[in-house]
Formats: C-alpha cells, structure tokens, sequence
C-alpha cells in the first residue's frame, strides 16, 4: 500500500477536527473503522472533485444534468452528509439520555464557536 505525506497530513488533520469538534475518533490513519475509512474517501474524493471545479468549464453543465464527476461528487457529499447526520444524532441522543446539566453545557461547548 503507497500512502504519501499528503495523504497522512490530511488523515491527521482529518482525525484531530472530528476529535476536537465531536469528540469522536474517526480513526482515519490506521482505517480500523470502515465507516470512518468511507467517510475519510468521501471527504477526499468530494475535496479532488471540488478543486478541478477550477479548470473543468463544464461542471455547471454535469452539475445540472448529474453526470461524470458532478454525480460523483453529489454521492460524496450525500455519504459525507449521512455520516456527519448520524453523528450528530448519536450525540443528541448521548445528551437527552444524561442527566447531568453541566455535561450537556460541556458538550454544547464543543459545538458553540
């Protein structure tokens, strides 16, 4: 398996957000969870897809008939939407069940800016 510089960075830096922001260990560098490994994929392909917005004229023109790297993109993002959803419900749910008010301001915390 080749894994680069770039790739480790991007996993590290990946890991540490959903550690900060969710307080979640997507585990992204070793893979050992499958759904953090797909989310990981998604976010990067959904990134690369992003940036050749830039030199690829007809994007707006595959984004309205859903086709080539426009549909790719929108399957990422529903992947990456559908994961971050189901986080979020899962700490909600984490929240309700506790009832201790100073964890759920703790938790409120990590999501307040």
């Amino acid at each position: 398996m080749k894994l680069s510089m770039k790739d480790l960075f991007m996993k590290s830096t990946l890991d540490s957000i959903f550690k900060v922001a969710f307080g979640v260990e997507l585990d992204s560098m070793c893979g050992s969870s499958e759904e953090g490994r797909i989310f990981s994929n998604a976010f990067d392909d959904a990134s690369a897809v992003t940036l050749r917005r830039y030199v690829d004229i007809l994007w707006k023109i595959k984004k309205a008939l859903n086709i080539g790297s426009e549909a790719e993109l929108k399957r990422n993002i529903k992947v990456a939407d559908d994961f971050v959803f189901k986080l979020i419900c899962s700490k909600t749910e984490q929240m309700h069940k506790s009832q201790d008010d100073s964890s759920v301001s703790e938790s409120l915390q990590g999501f307040c800016f």
